[in-house]
């Protein structure tokens, strides 16, 4: 690699980290505030499922529109149009703009500037040269982990100090997606063909072994990774074992040990086997979340949520890696690859809301232990099946 390449390498790579940092404080803020939302609005379990299963929707339909939408209008216009709908869903959010009956609207907004921000980021890094990529999406998901610390933290700094101080932290969030766009709109972009016909896309990851066992990882990762977030506040708070601002704080411990897990990941490439970094990561994550599940006060619990950061942190980069690794640069095959994890974040948060509202918030939480086993399960069997052909 020449050094002028490495450097444009560089400051693509510092330009996609800090927007992906800023997807991170947006997205994943809606579990935050849901017990300020149902609150002011009456929300029940079931329906505080349905709202945060919806930004997975919204996400599902942006990584498939985001798939094809480069080959006409190209990568910059099309994050671009994405990108927007985030502080747009902020602004019905912290404003109140049509009570609870624009809550969906905005949660579906949140999901496509998310799975547009998601699709945009992760191609930028399949672009790059060697291990360079495995490195940078550790990288990338790091960013994407200290915005979900840094934003319920901000929350309950906000919170804590009048009753409205959760509208500050979100009207924060609106200028913060207003900076995103602008970099969006600057930033330099690698060399891409804008041909127009879908027909020219290249699809033959299709027939790749290894796309089909990454993106299985990746719909139970993201089942379990939206369900913790979106749950994790509530269950804490509404069981009772920890108290209401204790249990704000503990999306924000997981992220942190995410973080750690993540910068981690990015020193292990190369050195530690994927598979064998996978099973670790789908034992332990397994084990941990079972004594978060099983505990009742707060030290077993915070011991639990720091293992299951520390063990998700680089599930999703490697099965990514993995699965992209004979599709570089490959908008369309990127795309798909989220696109079926995407399904996971949109099941298993309204799941875990239905079981609640029958059953209680513990039953709901259960389900997670189950797709969590199934995750560890997939692992496995990606881990033992034979080596594809080159």
């Amino acid at each position: 690699m020449t050094e002028t390449t490495r450097k444009q390498e560089n400051r693509l790579i510092v330009s996609t980290l800090f927007v992906f940092f800023v997807s991170g404080s947006a997205s994943m803020l809606m579990g935050n505030l849901m017990p300020f939302l149902r609150e002011i609005y009456d929300i029940n379990y079931a329906r505080a499922g349905f709202l945060l299963s919806l930004p997975s929707w919204g996400n599902l339909a942006s990584v498939f529109l985001t798939g094809y939408l480069p080959t006409y209008i190209g990568r910059r216009k099309t994050v671009l149009l994405t990108s927007v709908w985030m502080a747009l869903a902020f602004a019905i959010v912290t404003f109140g703009v049509g009570g609870a009956a624009l809550l969906p609207l905005a949660c579906v907004m949140i999901g496509v500037a998310r799975g547009g921000n998601s699709n945009f980021s992760n191609t930028m890094m399949s672009t790059l040269n060697g291990d360079r990529a495995a490195v940078g999406y550790n990288l990338l998901h790091g960013a994407f982990a200290v915005g979900a610390v840094l934003s319920p933290l901000a929350l309950v700094a906000c919170a804590s100090r009048n009753e409205n101080g959760w509208r500050i932290m979100s009207g924060g969030i609106i200028i913060l997606c207003l900076i995103q766009v602008a970099v969006y709109a600057k930033m330099a972009l690698p060399a891409e063909k804008i041909t127009g016909s879908i027909k020219s896309v290249d699809k033959s990851f299709l027939k790749s072994r290894s796309f089909w066992l990454g993106s299985a990882i990746l719909f139970f990762y993201i089942s379990v990774e939206y369900a913790i977030c979106n749950w994790l506040v509530t269950y804490f708070k509404d069981s009772g074992y920890l108290s209401a601002n204790v249990s704000q704080m503990m999306t924000s411990l997981l992220w942190v040990v995410m973080f750690i897990g993540r910068m981690g990941g990015a020193y292990l490439v190369g050195k530690v086997p994927r598979k064998a970094l996978l099973v670790a990561d789908g034992v332990g994550l397994t084990v941990f979340f079972l004594l978060v599940f099983f505990s009742r006060s707060q030290t077993p619990i915070f011991i639990g949520i720091m293992g299951v950061g520390l063990f998700m942190a680089t599930i999703y980069t490697t099965a990514l890696a993995l699965g992209t690794e004979k599709i570089r640069g490959n908008d369309l095959g990127v795309s798909n690859m989220v696109l079926i994890g995407s399904f996971g974040g949109i099941i298993t948060p309204a799941l875990v809301g239905m079981v609640a509202e029958k059953a209680g918030i513990r039953a709901g939480m259960g389900v997670v232990v189950c797709v969590t086993v199934l995750l560890l399960i997939t692992i496995l069997c990606s881990v033992f099946m034979k080596e594809e052909e080159a």
